[in-house]
């Protein structure tokens, strides 16, 4: 029997098919996973998968579904431009079906984007699901994106007894830094950021103390990476831009110049710290520290 070669339009088939099949269950674990400040404060996991790493799944297994699918269209052009040439010498005989499926198509485009019923159902339990993960009061962090930020500010910014939680938490069998963020606390101790604070929370006091403004130098304000955390943390610094940034702190344009080269850290003024903190695979935070604090380095 004489060997079989290689099967092109099997083989992408079975790619395509393979793609179709992860992007579905990506999309639907994603559906209906809890929103990102509560994953991450939980470390929320599916089939041993964090939900970044869901979506990180997902969004390749879309792309690489996109470039099957023209690798596919481009290997059957020929056969694609003798069907449609053959349809329209012969008169186009779906009119009927053709209009009813572009109607379907503008429908399914405009009804999510108008929130206009049914499809405001779909998105409705979306959110139902998601918040189904909050099952008490417990699984909401303190303020946004609060793993960020190290267990002194946590303390600092929640007024917490830090002196008094810290052997408390080495008692529980948590090895902490002040300095270190919650999340990476959680991971070296294989918890969640969530559990770390309900350990400390019974060394909350009445009275929060007052967050410092940043003191004045020569060259404009002066910032510790503790300061950083305390006014910035939960602010959505993410969605900033260098340029905003640059304006409500006050801080030298030539000296975050001279930072973020320091760095190796390439940023204009118009791109996002979380566009940026992406590409480094660091916290938008950790650049923020880069723009504002003196002789800081990434890790």
């Amino acid at each position: 029997m004489a060997k079989q070669g290689f099967q092109t339009k099997g083989f992408i088939s079975l790619l395509t098919f393979g793609s179709f099949i992860i992007m579905s269950v990506t999309g639907i674990v994603l559906y209906t996973a809890p929103q990102g400040r509560i994953a991450y404060w939980v470390t929320w996991k599916f089939w041993s998968l964090e939900k970044n790493q869901w979506e990180a799944v997902h969004i390749v297994s879309c792309f690489f579904f996109i470039i099957v699918g023209v690798y596919h269209l481009i290997n059957n052009w020929t056969l694609l431009k003798n069907y449609l040439a053959g349809k329209i010498a012969g008169g186009l005989k779906m009119k009927k079906e053709l209009a009813i499926s572009a109607l379907i198509i503008l429908v399914i485009i405009l009804g999510p984007m108008y929130r206009i019923a049914p499809f405001t159902y779909i998105l409705e339990f979306s959110d139902y699901l998601k918040k189904s993960w909050i099952i008490s009061k417990e699984y909401e962090p303190p303020f946004g994106h609060a793993e960020e930020v190290s267990l002194r500010v946590l303390a600092k910014r929640v007024n917490i007894d830090l002196e008094k939680a810290l052997p408390e938490l080495k008692a529980k069998g948590i090895q902490a830094d002040p300095g270190d963020s919650l999340l990476k606390i959680a991971k070296a101790n294989k918890t969640s950021p969530m559990r770390i604070f309900q350990v400390m929370k019974k060394f909350e006091v009445a009275a929060p103390p007052a967050i410092a403004a940043a003191p004045t130098g020569a060259k404009g304000p002066v910032f510790t990476p503790d300061l950083v955390d305390e006014k910035f943390a939960g602010t959505g610094v993410g969605r900033k831009t260098l340029g905003e940034v640059i304006q409500q702190t006050g801080v030298d344009p030539a000296k975050v110049k001279e930072r973020l080269a320091k760095n190796k850290v390439e940023m204009k003024e118009g791109d996002t710290f979380h566009d940026i903190a992406d590409k480094r695979k660091v916290t938008p935070m950790e650049i923020l520290k880069v723009v504002l604090v003196e002789n800081y380095e990434l890790k």
